[in-house]
């Protein structure tokens, strides 16, 4: 038992120190604790596919560069890819880009320590030692550079494909060099020309340019975390088009369950977002005239607003949503500012908004000039029901 804790304790030693370091907006801890648990079920497909392909494989020189590149790198970092992409990538706190490093190296050290605590049981103590510095840590830093582009990707919408795959194919590039090099020093025939200890010396090299280029990746994130969270914000505002609607769905599912859960039910919440939040209905109504833009703090997109006309004088105020780690950092008020001055630059007399009778939002358009006109009820279908004030704020049209 005290060999299989100390095959495990790097992976877990790695999340500690990656959970310390994210002071300034930390994820749920369920969430990293299910990152690792997928992380860990991994090594059973990887296993067998890793198995597979290596049996078609050869033992010579090319080979070991197709099994260290294709049986082993590119099937490892793709399967930990899938669960980055499908389940941390959609998670609600996925709210800066530092996040996909966090969650990359979670998925990353489950396979990894599940990996470590095999290869001890099978082989003893002989491969604890070397693995507990060198192949634990090498699944941290390729994690590390993958979830860089993925973080990035997040909130770049329109790069979002670009930067997922070079995270990845990064990722199988160094995970490649670094076992291509272990592997080779199993081939006699290469041993001829080479000595053992350089192809040591090239898989540490390996490891020591990944580590070296991850801590670096890492703290460009960690910047980017203290200009959101702790630094006076500086924000940015600009209209948004076609090409970020994936982005403007992806702020409203992270901020609808925080702002609604309360009083809505989750699957209330869910008709909704898919009612009225996802990518086909915001274009439609793109294409029947709201207007939206996004507000970026750090260049980091934070949250969204949209606006209409409902006749020459009146216009309406139909959507707007700051993700939950970012409110009360000036967003919401940038965001409502800038479509008063819109609306007013038309010649609107007015502007009114909907908002739920339980929603704490009501102060906050209270506080910026808004008041109750009346109650309304609005049946979204399914039996759901939006019990809503309707608040207007009258404007002082200085082109009149």
């Amino acid at each position: 038992m005290l060999l299989i804790a100390l095959a495990a304790a790097p992976g877990l030693a790695i999340c500690l120190y990656v959970f310390i370091r994210d002071v300034h907006n930390p994820e749920p801890v369920r969430y990293l604790v299910a990152s690792f648990a997928l992380g860990a079920t991994l090594t059973v497909p990887a296993y067998f596919l890793e198995k597979g392909l290596s049996s078609w494989l050869s033992a010579d020189v090319p080979g070991i560069l197709l099994q260290s590149f294709i049986a082993i790198a590119l099937v490892e970092e793709l399967l930990k890819f899938l669960v980055l992409r499908y389940f941390c990538f959609r998670l609600p706190s996925f709210d800066e880009p530092l996040d996909g490093i966090i969650y990359s190296i979670m998925v990353s050290m489950g396979f990894a320590t599940l990996e470590n605590v095999a290869y001890t049981w099978m082989h003893g103590a002989e491969v604890l030692i070397g693995r507990t510095f060198t192949s634990v840590p090498a699944h941290a830093c390729f994690a590390a550079i993958m979830g860089y582009y993925a973080g990035l990707a997040r909130f770049e919408t329109a790069r979002r494909g670009a930067l997922l795959r070079t995270g990845l194919l990064r990722a199988i590039l160094f995970h490649g060099c670094y076992d291509s090099f272990i592997l080779l020093t199993e081939n006699r025939w290469l041993k001829q020309y080479v000595s053992e200890a350089l192809l040591l010396t090239g898989a540490i090299y390996s490891l020591f340019v990944a580590l070296r280029l991850s801590r670096r990746l890492f703290r460009q994130h960690r910047h980017t975390s203290r200009q959101l969270f702790v630094s006076d914000p500086t924000l940015s505002l600009r209209v948004a088009d076609e090409r970020d609607l994936p982005m403007i769905e992806a702020l409203a599912r992270a901020t609808w369950p925080a702002a609604f859960r309360s009083f809505l039910s989750d699957a209330q919440i869910a008709h909704m977002l898919d009612k009225q939040y996802s990518t086909a209905a915001l274009l439609d109504e793109m294409k029947e005239g709201h207007h939206f833009l996004v507000v970026s703090n750090a260049g980091v997109p934070v949250g969204f607003a949209a606006y209409g006309a409902l006749d020459e004088d009146r216009y309406q105020l139909h959507k707007l949503y700051v993700l939950p780690g970012h409110q009360g950092r000036g967003a919401g008020r940038v965001l409502l500012e800038a479509v008063l001055r819109q609306v007013s630059g038309e010649g609107a007399t007015e502007l009114r908004l909907r908002v739920n009778r339980s929603n704490a939002a009501v102060k906050f358009y209270e506080r910026l000039g808004f008041h109750i006109l009346r109650s309304q009820d609005v049946d979204i279908g399914n039996g759901y029901f939006m019990n809503d004030y309707v608040m207007v704020k009258e404007i002082v049209n200085r082109q009149s």
